[in-house]
Formats: structure tokens, sequence, C-alpha cells
């Protein structure tokens, strides 16, 4: 039988494309907020604790603007610098962290062992790992002995359930994501998550390409066509946890292309929000001998 080996070889360029310019008045409502204050002259520019920060105007009589190669000020009354504060990490699976998952309540999952695993990683729990697999992705608060507390999970429309047979959990601290070997009655899948942090007020997208098919010398696995990887055909794609999308990769497995695709995104300011990608990759057996492999490129961009 011929060896039919898939890796997958992540490249991450973060794009954070940042502007700035001044904002006169702004305030919000339902729980009503002024960014900055007109304070008489001799206010300060910042004024904070640890409690709180208040951006206030030096002179309220007029507002302008100066600036340099170093510094911006904006003064007079309701002006203000919006600073647009943006972090943007991903995750990926690593298959070698591999262990079974028995069960889930809340926020704990009970594993067969807690080793590789330490309070701070990033954890994916996998129900029915394979063509219809659920996932759920989270940070780790606390380990008690064989039970992983996280802060919260993150997936797409479905907790997963987990009762040890095909269901497992993996740190998501990887830097190359290298997929199991599939067959024509075995599909294999990794993951690749991220979390976005992004003070901006029309929120953010985050963007996947490839620089090639999945390859091997002249042999590639077929893009996916029909909606769904499944087991025993020959052909490759993605699915996204995010629900909200305006591409197709939340409600059906993708191929992934050379253009940009949206594989996440949010509308507004967030927190440490977070998303998925499943990559799945099945097999007939004539596939030739040798390691299948290309390179994603993964883009976040402030929504400006």
């Amino acid at each position: 039988m011929k060896r039919r080996e898939l890796s997958i070889a992540l490249v991450v360029l973060v794009a954070i494309f940042s502007c700035s310019f001044s904002v006169f008045g702004q305030m919000t409502s339902t729980n009503f907020q002024i960014q900055w204050d007109s304070i008489s002259a001799g206010g300060d520019d910042t004024s904070s604790s640890s409690s709180y920060i208040l951006r206030d105007s030096v002179d309220p009589s007029s507002a302008s603007q100066g600036s340099s190669t170093s510094y911006e000020l904006d003064q007079g009354y309701r002006a203000g610098v919006y600073d647009r504060v943006a972090d943007f990490e991903i995750f990926i699976e690593s298959r070698s962290t591999q262990v079974s998952a028995i069960s889930v309540t809340d926020t704990a999952v009970t594993v067969s062992s807690v080793s590789g695993f330490t309070v701070g990683d990033m954890v994916l729990i996998v129900e029915d790992e394979g063509e219809s697999q659920i996932s759920a992705m989270g940070k780790i608060t606390s380990i008690n002995v064989t039970t992983i507390t996280v802060d919260q999970w993150h997936y797409a429309t479905v907790m997963p359930t987990v009762g040890g047979v095909d269901d497992y959990l993996y740190n998501m601290n990887a830097t190359v994501t290298t997929m199991p070997e599939p067959t024509p009655s075995v599909l294999a899948t990794t993951a690749i998550g991220w979390e976005v942090t992004a003070d901006v007020g029309d929120g953010y997208s985050v963007y996947v390409y490839e620089n090639q098919d999945l390859t091997t010398g002249t042999d590639t696995i077929t893009d996916v066509a029909d909606g769904a990887v499944t087991v025993g055909s020959r052909e490759y794609g993605a699915r996204s946890s995010d629900t909200t999308l305006s591409s197709d990769f939340d409600t059906q497995d993708v191929a992934i292309t050379s253009t940009l695709q949206q594989v996440g995104s949010r509308a507004s300011n967030t927190f440490e929000s977070r998303d998925f990608l499943t990559l799945k990759s099945s097999a007939n057996g004539f596939e030739a001998s040798g390691t299948y492999s290309h390179t994603i490129t993964i883009i976040y961009v402030g929504d400006y």
C-alpha cells in the first residue's frame, strides 16, 4: 500500500491597517460614553487612574490640530484622538498533544491525561473527530488532576458533547500543523484558531489564502466543490466557526484559494473574540506517495 502523508505548513501574516484622525463630540448609548471632555484652560491632555481614563481638551475656545513626525495634538472643544488598538494571535492544533476527552461540564473537561497542558494554553475540544466533527476552543484557567478548566468555550452553533470515543482535547501551541494520514475509510482533520482584541468601532475581518493547492510533486488533492469533504473521496477544504460571515465558510466545507476569503469578522469593538478554521482532507487510495503541503496565509484587517 502506498503511504500518503499530508502536512500543511502555515505562514501567518498579520496585517493591521490603521489610520488616525480627529473625532469631535463622540457620545454613545445605551450605556452612555463620553471619550473626552472639555476642561478650562490648563487641563491635562490625558487624565487617568486605575479605574478610568479621560481625554481632555486644553483650550475650550476653538479646535485646532498640530503635528510633527513624533507627535499629534488635537486641542479645543471636544477634540480628541481615538487611538485604535488591535491584537491578533494565531493558535495551531498540535496533533502530538492529543488526549481523550471523557466528559465535559460547562467549562471543565475531564481528560485521560493533563501532560503537555499548562494554564494559559489555548485548547481545542473535538467530538467525533472526522467527517462531521464538532469542535470548541478555550483558554486554560486551571488544571486539577485530570480536569482542565477553560475561561469559556467558543464554537459555531453546538457545543461538543464528549464521551471518550473519538473525542479528544488538543493543545493549540504548534507552529506548523500536520494532518494525520487520510485513508479511504478515515478522514483527516486539524484546526487553526485565532484571537482578536480590536478597539475599532467598525470591527474587523480575518482573511485566508493559499500559495498553491495541497500538492506533492505533480499530484494534487482536489479542492472540495460540493460543500462537504467526505470519506473515500479525494478532496480538501475548510470550514470556519464564525457563523456571521458573508462568505460560505461558515455553512459548508470550502476550498481555500489564492484569493482572499473571509473566515472571521466582528461588526464593532471586541475583546478576546475567538474563532477557528477546521481543515479536512480525504483520500481514495490512489494518491501518489509523498508529503502533500501548501502554505496558508491568515490576515487580520481592521474595518476602519
